[in-house]
């Protein structure tokens, strides 16, 4: 039996466990982020433009090693596009997802059909805890900590730890 609370909401299916709560917006990172994306985009069009229209264009003038650089940059433009892609999904997020079936943990943050997933095989987490200093639920993966949850009310977050360790930990001794 799934507890009752305010803003988590628990779906229960024969091959998983769906856990679903609220995000708060961080609307200045939202805002920054998005910001930055668009000046990306910007960029990397003129940059494409400039390549197509004046380096491959200019014939002797431009030289072969020229090209080379600057479709280089063009990568790795390219690369931290995709870097601030990401952080842009993750504070455009409206809500989290856990999933946890027999082998997968799995956190979803969507935005719309696209969004930040993050899967974790169930045989390597530890069992969860609270971080203090974040706030936040956390369970370790290995050497790595993976925070979740940070919308949660810290009296609904240790609840919902207490549900996930006495369902998935049974052999967990709290003391």
């Amino acid at each position: 039996m799934l507890p009752e609370f305010k803003t988590i909401q628990f779906e229960e299916s024969d091959e998983r466990l769906k856990i679903v709560w609220p995000i708060p917006r961080n609307w200045f990172l939202f805002g920054l982020f998005s910001l930055a994306l668009i000046v990306w985009l910007v960029m990397l069009v003129g940059m494409a433009i400039y390549l197509a229209r004046d380096v491959m264009g200019a014939g002797e003038r431009c030289t072969f090693v020229f090209s080379a650089m600057l479709l280089i940059w063009l990568f790795i433009w390219f690369r931290f596009g995709h870097i601030l892609w990401t952080r842009w999904q993750f504070y455009a997020a409206d809500r989290e997802i856990l999933f946890i079936d027999e082998e997968r943990l799995i956190i979803r943050r969507p935005v719309s059909i696209l969004g930040i997933t993050d899967a974790y095989d169930r045989q390597h987490i530890s069992p969860f805890y609270f971080h203090e200093k974040h706030h936040c639920p956390v369970f370790d993966y290995g050497y790595q900590h993976v925070y979740f949850g940070e919308g949660l009310v810290p009296d609904e977050a240790r609840t919902l730890l207490t549900l996930l360790n006495g369902r998935f930990f049974p052999d967990l001794d709290d003391g």
